[in-house]
């Protein structure tokens, strides 16, 4: 009899014999079938086999990675993918990395890195008593994993033009007779990428068709794989505003993590708002020492060039924001005790919402020659600490009553030419704003790089391509998925990255915290099925417009942070942020039904590896899938 066949035999015959085995001894009358229409199913063992089911793999986690032709795999791969049906059982001291072909030191580095968080996340998964057993690699016997990495590209730095495809290729080769000195099998796994980004896309994959297995006690894995897979859009990501309320640098390590799972890629940091300014600048410290919400409460470099490594390793690259020139507030006060006028304008005006968005109020002053020296020596910071392709320079939120009040920049008008104090004569203001303040970012840059601005007065209705190159302005649209400046800006020319807030705001669906009312201003919620099924594509295509990838960089879901703090962030940022992943890296044209088993099954391992994401249904759904239908 084939030793292959004998090895899954006996697999199964121990899963038959100790599935769920209770204190008492007693084996659990339950075990798993894969049945047709449904995927994973919960029968008693002696019960009547269904026409059509598997029992193959009776235990939980050998039914999810065998029962679908995507297995578990989240995002699911979006070009060629084979994936067996068998599996072999292993330990994590069974894994051998045989060899790292790498064009450079530095990438080798990261990619040794990259494997030991793959080590790591692979101890997560295997329950506390089991691990402080002695396991050694000592038994001969044991199935070994030979994992060898292929990269051609020294790229060290995550920017819109880095390759992140992979190949990952998985081969069990069973033994033809077990001897005290050789493995019962070898499971070979070839992983080949341009850039040490797809390697470690690649290695995720990896540790998503490996589970624990509490029947056997041990970790298995899919005996044989072939993945070819490359993403749908260049840029994925989230907005993570900690200026609001303040997220502690090992909060922001966990979403990072997160991110890493899902193969989402960008880290938008909205580092500084109204209500504080937490980024220490070295070349201007007093915006945090006024502006933070306490000494503790904020980002020291040495914290950021943690980050930006601990990213970068994980395969996300963190683009800060500096927000201007609305939405400044706290840390601008200041100027005048320096010597150098009002920086920032009405500053704690009330009442608050006839000026400003939200409390407290404030507006940078763009006729005051120092505001730009200012922003010089902040451009310059991020530069060094940051190194990101692209720079995110806000630019929403700007009410014009501000300026209109204020006589220096009524003069300024009026000087030239322009004595209507119209809504055309503050953008033109504005724009004279956004020109300087970009002639700063290029210096502090040495060189133009793409520049990101949000929605807003000065892109409506023409007014981009009138005040903005289209060539150096990346559109961040944060309007309704069906505004019409979605078509106008796109046929204009300008590249676009998607946060409709009708669906990727996830802050959106609480009460109100500036006044009293069931809903905030952006509700309602959005689930995960919502967020899934907010295409970039079709939201171009609704429009009648032909869909262009190099238009349509991809998305980013925000969580603005009035109503959460790290204490609560990562339920409300999982697993709808997984739901955004796939979307951006496969863009199915299927709709969330056909993702929820894997869906569920994701959720678990997130939770499983430390993330704290909220439920989706019970958890019989997720032990009889095809069931929680309506």
């Amino acid at each position: 009899m084939d030793t292959k066949f004998l090895f899954f035999i006996g697999l199964f015959s121990i899963a038959q014999m100790a599935v769920g085995q209770s204190r008492t001894g007693e084996a659990s009358p339950w075990a798993w079938a894969c049945r047709t229409g449904r995927g994973c199913v919960k029968v008693e063992k002696d019960s009547p086999v269904e026409e059509g089911d598997n029992m193959n793999n009776p235990t939980l986690a050998g039914c999810k990675l065998t029962c679908n032709d995507e297995s578990v795999l989240w995002p699911k791969p979006r070009d060629a993918i084979y994936l067996s049906k068998t599996l072999v059982s292993f330990l994590p001291v069974d894994i051998r990395i045989n060899r790292i072909n790498a064009p450079s030191s530095e990438v080798k580095s990261l990619t040794n890195e990259a494997i030991a968080i793959f080590r790591g996340v692979l101890r997560k998964s295997i329950p506390e008593a089991f691990r402080r057993r002695n396991q050694t690699a000592k038994d001969g016997q044991r199935p070994q994993i030979h994992i060898e990495v292929s990269i051609t590209s020294g790229d060290v730095r995550l920017g819109m033009e880095t390759q992140e495809s992979y190949n990952l290729h998985v081969k069990t080769i069973f033994a033809t007779a077990a001897t005290p000195a050789s493995p019962r099998s070898i499971t070979s796994v070839s992983i080949t990428a341009t850039t040490f980004f797809g390697a470690r896309h690649a290695i995720e994959t990896l540790s998503q068709i490996m589970a624990w297995d509490k029947t056997l006690e041990s970790m298995i894995m899919l005996t044989d794989a072939n993945i070819s897979d490359s993403p749908a859009f260049v840029h994925r990501g989230l907005i993570i505003d900690t200026s609001r309320n303040f997220v502690s640098v090992p909060v922001i390590k966990k979403i990072i993590d997160a991110m890493s799972y899902d193969k989402l890629n960008v880290f938008h940091w909205h580092l500084t708002d109204s209500q504080s300014f937490p980024f220490v600048s070295t070349r201007e410290p007093r915006l945090a020492l006024y502006g933070a919400y306490s000494s503790d409460q904020v980002y020291h470099p040495e914290d950021i060039k943690e980050l930006v490594h601990y990213a970068t390793v994980r395969g996300v690259k963190i683009v800060p924001e500096f927000d201007a020139p609305g939405h400044v507030g706290s840390g601008w006060e200041w100027g005048e005790r320096a010597g150098m006028g009002q920086l920032a304008l009405c500053l704690n005006i009330e009442p608050w919402h006839d000026y400003c968005a939200e409390p407290p109020c404030g507006i940078l002053n763009p006729i005051n020659d120092n505001i730009y020296s200012v922003l010089s020596n902040i451009y310059q910071d991020m530069n060094d600490l940051f190194q990101s392709d692209i720079f995110h320079m806000g630019g929403d939120g700007v009410k014009f009553k501000c300026w209109n009040e204020t006589t220096e920049i009524i003069d300024w008008l009026r000087a030239r030419g322009r004595n209507d104090y119209s809504k055309e004569d503050f953008l033109y203001l504005w724009s004279h704003f956004q020109n300087r303040s970009l002639e700063e970012v290029d210096k502090a840059y040495g060189n133009k790089q793409p520049i990101v601005l949000w929605t807003s007065p000065l892109t409506d209705d023409g007014n981009a391509e009138k005040f903005l190159d289209k060539e150096r302005y990346i559109i961040q649209i944060w309007a309704k998925g069906t505004d019409q400046s979605i078509a106008q800006l796109y046929r204009q020319g300008f590249k676009l990255i998607m946060t409709n807030y009708d669906a990727w705001y996830f802050d959106c669906g609480y009460g109100q915290w500036v006044g009293k009312g069931p809903n905030n201003w952006c509700s309602p919620y959005s689930g995960w099925q919502k967020v899934y099924e907010n295409s970039p594509r079709k939201l171009i295509t609704n429009f009648n417009e032909t869909f262009n990838s190099h238009q349509i960089l991809g998305g980013e879901a925000a969580i603005w942070t009035e109503q959460v703090d790290g204490a609560a962030i990562e339920g409300k940022l999982w697993p709808r942020s997984s739901a955004l992943a796939e979307r951006l890296w496969t863009d199915p044209d299927t709709n969330w039904r056909t993702a929820e088993h894997r869906m569920n099954h994701h959720r678990e391992r997130l939770v499983q590896r430390g993330i704290q994401a909220d439920g989706l249904q019970p958890e019989w759904c997720h032990q009889n899938e095809g069931y929680c239908f309506l």
